[in-house]
Order: structure tokens, then sequence, then C-alpha cells
């Protein structure tokens, strides 16, 4: 009995997540919101915070502005990018993948995106595979070119239906693994890094609530949301 009744309680919050964002509350539960994150490295150390602040662009369109402090709070970054919705799916700028330890290399620059973006269904469900997704970034200093920035998500499975406790509540979450490659070539030159990547997503704010990444089986950082103001 307690077997089917636990069943039944997943059930009820798969259903409840499946339906739980439409393009119209995604822009409206976003719009002025300001979304804090703390990164830890594999010991749990805090290595710093990374923010995003949000506005309305459109009726389908938030505009994201991020700021990536160290672990003294001092400013080491910041990015702009959007985050779109098309009736079926949230479309995430793959600029917006750039790792917050890059954000120090590349303080200051520009960054040229080939208008790529990373999909999620509004109707996300455990056991789907998700489309991946594929970037090239320029890095632009001073208007030469510094850097090219390859991103790769690939293998993205829908894995399970999770509740996540954070410091800014509780989410009921869907739990997505995928495999990561970051590549930066400056002059030429660039060593790809492959990393495995957990996240648990949140379709009531749009974005995961906490992630984990892996580099050869072992864990290397992760990230989990503080707040939301």
């Amino acid at each position: 009995m307690k077997k089917i009744i636990t069943t039944i309680m997943c059930l009820a919050a798969l259903v409840s997540l499946a339906n739980a964002q439409t393009c119209d509350q995604f822009v409206s539960n976003g719009n002025g919101k300001k979304v804090v994150y703390s990164n830890f490295d594999a010991k749990g150390n805090k290595q710093g915070s990374v923010s995003y602040s949000s506005v309305k662009k459109d009726g389908s369109t938030l505009s994201y502005h991020n700021e990536v402090t160290d672990k003294n709070g001092k400013a080491i970054g910041n990015a702009d990018f959007d985050i779109s919705c098309n009736g079926s799916a949230l479309k995430i700028d793959m600029k917006s993948f750039i790792p917050a330890s890059s954000a120090k290399q590349f303080n200051g620059m520009q960054m040229q995106g080939d208008g790529k973006y990373l999909t999620y269904p509004l109707n996300l469900k455990v056991g789907d595979k998700l489309e991946d997704g594929d970037a090239t970034i320029i890095v632009m200093n001073n208007g030469s070119k510094f850097s090219e920035i390859q991103i790769a998500m690939t293998n993205r499975t829908v894995e399970a239906g999770e509740q996540v406790q954070t410091a800014a509540g509780a989410f009921d979450c869907f739990k997505i693994s995928y495999e990561s490659l970051f590549k930066a070539k400056i002059m030429g030159i660039g060593i790809p890094i492959n990393l495995k990547v957990t996240e648990w997503f949140s379709p009531k704010i749009g974005r995961f609530v906490k992630s984990e990444t892996y580099r050869k089986d072992k864990l290397v950082g992760s990230m989990v949301l503080e707040s939301i103001n």
C-alpha cells in the first residue's frame, strides 16, 4: 500500500510539473526578478556567486544580465542574453552556458554568438530525450578577435521528477543529465574539456535550481540557487 501511495504521489507531482508553465507565466513570473546562485568546488567550499537580473523584452522573451563575483565578492565578469518561449519550449541563448570560471578571463570583452539556443519543452516528461545544443561564440577585445569558444551539450535525458530544497525554497524539478564539451581557442590553440552535468530544472522559474558537474566521474563543482527577489 505504501508503494502504491508513493507512486500516486510521484505521478501527481509529474502531472503538476508538466502543466506548471506557459509562455505568459514564464514571462510574468520572471519579469523584474533577480536570481542568485552560489558556486561551490568539489569539497563544498563556496567559490563565488552568479546573479541573473531579468526584464521583459516582449511578450515571449526575457532579457537577462548576469554578474559573476569571486569568493571575496569582487566582480569578475558579466554578460547579456535572452530566454524566449515559442509556445512549445523555452529557448535559452547558448552564450549563457559559458562557465562562470571563465568570466575573469573574458571580463570586459564582447561575445558574438551564432544565434544558437538550448531548448526545454514546456511539457517535459521523465524519459524524454532532449535536443542537443551547440554553438560557436567569438570573443572580441577592442574590435579584434581574442578567442573562439565552442560549446556542445549532448545526450540530454530527463531522468526523474524530484523536489529540491534550497535556501530559496522548495521546487518541483526534472532531473536532467547530459554531456558537455567546452573548448576555448586562443591564438588557434585550445584544449577540449569534456564534462558530465546533472541539473535539476524547475519549470516554474524556467531555470535550474541546482547543478553538479563531473569530470571523469568525479565531482568538480556545483551551483545552487540561493535567492529569488
